[in-house]
């Protein structure tokens, strides 16, 4: 017989409270849903603005390094039954973030630009241009 597993959306809070391990009363449930998940008992779906949310608080509220962030999100982005839009291309903007790209944001765009557009990439700030196969612009003349 085959089961269907139900998909239930998580929040950032979830995510944070599991990380963390900071809060008696959220973080043992965080652990059995994750453990439920990794067993393939569970199918979430994480939405990238909350993936987004999870890494802004890492940084700014708990002050964790961008390795220290993709440390302990990697593994959990890359479980069968964690469900999010675009997978790769938010562990490859994971992995920009972790060594070069100082500001998720900037990761995401440069792996799409990487992915998507040849490398091409309109933006002002000059330290994106540290990343390999990057071509960054600042204007519409190269």
């Amino acid at each position: 017989m085959n089961e269907q597993r139900t998909i239930i959306s998580i929040d950032a809070n979830v995510i944070l409270r599991y990380l963390l391990d900071d809060c008696v009363k959220y973080s043992a449930k965080a652990s059995e849903i994750f453990a439920d998940v990794e067993s393939g008992g569970a199918l979430v779906k994480c939405d990238p603005v909350n993936f987004a949310e999870v890494i802004w608080v890492l940084s700014s509220v708990y002050k964790l390094s961008n390795e220290e962030i993709r440390f302990g999100l990697e593994p959990i982005i890359q479980l069968d039954g964690f469900l999010m839009q675009n997978k790769a291309h938010y562990l490859h903007a994971l992995n920009l973030f972790a060594n070069t790209a100082e500001d998720f944001g900037d990761a995401c765009a440069c792996a799409a630009a990487l992915e998507e557009c040849e490398g091409r990439l309109y933006s002002f700030d000059a330290e994106l241009s540290k990343i390999e196969g990057l071509d960054r612009r600042e204007s519409v003349r190269k």
